[in-house]
């Protein structure tokens, strides 16, 4: 039962970073640093840091952990129905 429990923390985790890594992509923010060579905009890291902070981001994420979270329990349910 605890493994369980781990496994599905990690599924979440990864359900999260998957979310942030897709609202990164949509970003205004990055497409604005993507299309920079030199500047202020130029520095991804900063940049990133900055779309960080404003926090706009949040539903996806969230978004992200739930639908994994919801899978993996589906997955659990069909396999100790058997």
């Amino acid at each position: 039962m605890g493994r369980s429990y781990v496994a599905g923390a990690l599924i979440c985790l990864i359900g999260g970073l998957s979310g942030l890594l897709f609202a990164w992509i949509e970003s205004p923010f990055r497409s604005l640093s993507a299309r920079s060579v030199s500047g202020e905009w130029a520095d991804y890291t900063q940049v990133f840091l900055t779309w960080l902070r404003v926090g706009h981001y949040w539903p996806w994420p969230v978004l992200g952990a739930v639908i994994a979270g919801l899978a993996f329990c589906a997955a659990q349910l069909l396999k100790n129905s058997r």
